[in-house]
């Protein structure tokens, strides 16, 4: 039998972290990588292990499976956590995709942010993947299947140390250890694609050509090189093209629709964002690139769109405009994931009146504003307009007023009105910056 103690030990010691969260299902594969983590803590007394669980509730046994998965943890005196998950899925979606983002979601937000989460994925994982994303008609970057290290659609940082493992590996050691774990009934469900692959037509490959799981697997790995190489030539395109959120057009004039669709890709997964279809990445050939400067371009993709403004493409998430807050004070105040605060400049607004409140407000496009150095009065939208705002962000940029009166737009300037040497300036930042 193979050790893959071993394997595991010698996946985990070639990495920084010290914390590990093990995502446990009770089925045979999480328990065993469960086992695994239990026996490199105990090895190495300065690791930190725990385990969670998501209870999607699609099984009369879930609750179950769970109370399994707690009584385990409890056994191996492994701190556990589980969530209980509400699964909606809409028209045309999959049941099983939309059970996995759900799942993932919850297990972001369990994660902290110094732990690593290990998946029990293995080597038969890995050949059902390159044969679904073959159905589908993927190219390179999918057909490379599931890297060992990676984050996947929603930022998750994920490392599946057994994926050079075989499915029967991990159930001899199982046997080997005498570990219990739970069977979930769906695994023999055909319905599923990738249950009937697993139970239908790999084992007749593997019957029929000796070593083809194993022989797909390397063919994975050649695919996942092929495509580290080219994402290296892609790093240098995107340096002139591509800023966080924005693709420059002007700067891949000349390029190869290919090459452009490759820049498109990597920004998308720079983002950690759902790679789009081969179709919407040519409508985005199609009507982004093609369209004309002051055209509003806008193309649905999955949980986000892409819109064009001016010379550049825009990654647009859905976002709600916040609330007003009034009377805030000089306090700093956190909204969502962006914070607000107060601090003193020599070029800023006077200091609010004792019968003034500071009021935070959103959506202030109609407002007519006089800018302090450019003595003229034009609405907020126009300012914004010239100041290359894309529609879309010029409802959630904000403005501190003094009672009624507009004092200071954030990111855009001071009133003349309330201008004052050694005065006030409010600032916007993201919530976790430094």
């Amino acid at each position: 039998m193979k050790d893959i103690y071993s394997t595991f030990k010698y996946e985990l010691t070639n990495t920084e972290k010290m914390r590990f969260t093990v995502a446990l299902s009770g089925g045979v594969d999480s328990v065993v990588l469960l086992h695994l983590a239990k026996r490199f803590r105990d090895e190495f007394t300065h690791i930190e292990i725990d385990a969670v669980h998501v209870n999607h509730g699609l099984s009369d046994n879930a609750d179950m499976w769970q109370a399994f998965c707690a009584d385990l943890c409890q056994q191996w005196q492994i701190p556990y956590t589980a969530y209980r998950v509400s699964v909606k899925k809409a028209n045309r979606e999959s049941l099983e995709a939309v059970a996995r983002t759900t799942r993932y979601n919850a297990l972001k937000t369990h994660l902290h942010s110094d732990s690593e989460l290990l998946l029990g994925q293995h080597l038969d994982d890995q050949v059902e993947t390159f044969f679904i994303r073959l159905k589908r008609g993927a190219g390179l970057l999918g057909l490379g299947a599931m890297k060992q290290r990676s984050r996947i659609e929603n930022g998750l940082p994920v490392f599946r140390p057994l994926l050079g493992i075989m499915r029967k590996e991990i159930v001899e050691y199982a046997k080997a250890q005498q570990l219990s774990h739970i069977n979930d009934e769906s695994n023999h469900d055909d319905r599923f694609d990738r249950n009937f692959l697993r139970n239908k037509i790999l084992p007749e490959l593997n019957v029929r050509f000796k070593g083809f799981s194993n022989t797909v697997a390397r063919v994975v790995s050649l695919l996942q090189s092929q495509q580290q190489l080219l994402d290296e030539y892609i790093a240098e395109d995107a340096k002139k093209c591509i800023f966080h959120q924005r693709f420059l057009l002007n700067e891949v004039i000349g390029f190869s629709r290919a090459r452009i669709n490759n820049l498109i890709r990597y920004w998308l997964q720079q983002n950690n964002l759902v790679l789009p279809s081969q179709k919407v990445l040519n409508q985005v050939n199609q009507q982004a690139f093609k369209a004309k400067m002051d055209a509003q371009v806008s193309i649905e993709c999955s949980g986000f769109a892409i819109k064009r403004y001016q010379d550049a493409l825009f990654i647009v998430l859905p976002q709600a405009v916040p609330e007003n807050r009034d009377n805030i004070g000089l306090s700093s105040l956190v909204i969502g994931n962006q914070e607000f605060s107060v601090e003193k400049k020599a070029q800023g607004v006077r200091a609010p009146f004792m019968d003034e409140h500071v009021n935070l407000r959103f959506d202030i496009g109609a407002e007519k504003f006089t800018l302090q150095h450019r003595n003229c009065t034009k609405s907020v939208s126009t300012w914004l307009k010239e100041a290359g705002i894309p529609p879309w962000q010029r409802p959630l940029v904000a403005g501190i007023y003094y009672n009624n009166q507009l004092v200071q737009v954030i990111g855009l300037g001071i009133s003349k009105h309330a201008y004052a040497e050694n005065g006030l300036c409010w600032q916007q930042k993201e919530a976790n910056e430094n």
